[in-house]
């Protein structure tokens, strides 16, 4: 009894400082601040890319296409903290957040980033345009500030096109569209009129290559072309391009084809900033000469390494695992520096909870730069320290709880007493729950 009275006087003692002046500094500024703003957000779609056409409507006799509207209503938001980088606040979609309070969303003081885009997963290929787009913000106490997100496109329009008089000359067709990754795009005669598709285009692709062999009706010898296209600056392809791909018979009187070939293949490209289609630059594609080689496979940018939090089982059972204690801890890896490191219990019976809640735990307590909470628990759970921000590594002894949880008693809640611990870094944040359950 004697350990038991120490440990919980200085819990005790620990949650008496946090109630009074010390609660502010332990929770640290960012969203436990009373002081709050309002913000009122906009989400639109890109004027210039608000239009979306399913199939090539009038392709053959060179006719303009039909757009729908797209609405950012159903795109999901996310607003995440800049100052503290552990604050999130998610909507299902844009009309939510409209409908709730009139679209004006409260939130702490503090800087921010705002994220909308598509409801839906962004695929090397699909059959409509995916928008995203970012905006920051900042939020000040007491005034109602305004901010827009403006959703671009960051897949590409390929829309392919057949004149009247190649559909006549030929009865079947492969037709590739490479950008020299493995994402490549694929169109036969199988679809004469086919819907436009929005493709990830690889980065720094500065040539697009279009090749195809086709067959004359009737049978007869295969005819094969390709092209190299790029754009008339030599700038590199990217999201929101709308390039438009015809395959046209060669005629005799035709100059732009290659002598011989049937084929001519004719582009052009829409921008943001142009009203019209200007021409795309097309030169012959790689027949063995050195000076009309395939582009290179362009060189993947590599990801940031994530933060990871692990730890050796996700439940154990006291007194059954008491002596696990030295190796039940939960070991945290941030290779883009440790930002924000929170720790919140879930007490399994009234006994705990009422410790640790009043010491900010049960809300999520910030331990980066926390010089109050270090010697009080310190004392009481052998080896825990305060993470450092910039460290790229951190462990949490929940195996140091074991003998003052036992002292607490039996859990009554059906999960027992619940360590969640939430890691930021540079790259991202990392999150997982540990439990610690008490019987008789």
């Amino acid at each position: 009894m004697k350990l038991f009275n120490t440990i919980t006087a200085c819990l005790l003692l620990c949650a008496g400082l946090v109630s009074c002046e010390m609660k502010d500094e332990l929770k640290g500024s960012g969203a436990g601040t009373s002081e709050v703003g309002y913000l009122n957000l906009g989400v639109a779609v890109n004027a210039s890319q608000n239009s979306v056409v399913s199939r090539a409507d009038n392709a053959n006799d060179d006719g303009e296409n039909v757009g729908v509207a797209v609405s950012a209503d159903d795109f999901p938001v996310t607003i995440t903290g800049v100052t503290d980088p552990s604050y999130s606040k998610e909507y299902e979609s844009y009309a939510a957040l409209k409908a709730e309070n009139g679209g004006k969303v409260e939130l702490p003081i503090g800087e921010y980033t705002v994220t909308a885009h598509s409801n839906a997963e962004l695929e090397p290929q699909m059959a409509a345009p995916y928008y995203e787009g970012t905006t920051p913000i900042k939020i000040t106490a007491g005034v109602e500030s305004s901010a827009e997100v403006k959703c671009t496109m960051k897949n590409m329009k390929i829309q392919l096109t057949y004149t009247a008089n190649f559909l006549a000359k030929f009865e079947s067709w492969d037709i590739t569209i490479n950008d020299g990754s493995d994402n490549i795009l694929n169109f036969d005669e199988t679809d004469k009129n086919p819907a436009a598709v929005y493709w990830m285009v690889a980065e720094n692709v500065t040539e697009i290559k279009v090749a195809i062999t086709a067959t004359p009706m009737g049978g007869g010898q295969e005819v094969p072309d390709s092209r190299l296209l790029s754009k008339p600056d030599g700038s590199n392809w990217a999201g929101s391009d709308a390039l438009t791909i015809q395959m046209e018979e060669k005629t005799s009187d035709d100059p732009t084809g290659i002598q011989g070939s049937g084929i001519t293949i004719n582009a052009s490209v829409s921008f943001d900033e142009e009203e019209e289609d200007v021409p795309v630059t097309v030169k012959p594609g790689n027949d063995g000469d050195d000076d009309n080689k395939e582009p290179e496979p362009p060189t993947p940018t590599p990801k940031p390494e994530l933060p990871t939090v692990t730890f050796p089982q996700n439940t154990y059972t006291l007194p059954a695992d008491a002596s696990k204690n030295a190796d039940a801890v939960i070991t945290s890896t941030a290779e883009g520096g440790i930002q924000s490191v929170k720790v919140q219990i879930v007490g399994g019976n009234n006994g705990f909870a009422d410790i640790t809640s009043p010491m900010g735990f049960a809300d999520g307590l910030e331990l980066v730069g926390n010089t109050t909470l270090g010697p009080v628990i310190g004392a009481i759970v052998q080896g825990l320290e305060m993470p450092q921000a910039g460290d790229t590594s951190y462990t949490f002894p929940v195996g140091g709880f074991f003998e003052i949880l036992q002292q607490m008693g039996a859990t009554t809640a059906e999960e027992g007493h619940v360590f969640n611990i939430t890691v930021t870094d540079a790259n991202g944040t990392a999150s997982e729950s540990l439990s610690v359950k008490v019987t008789e």
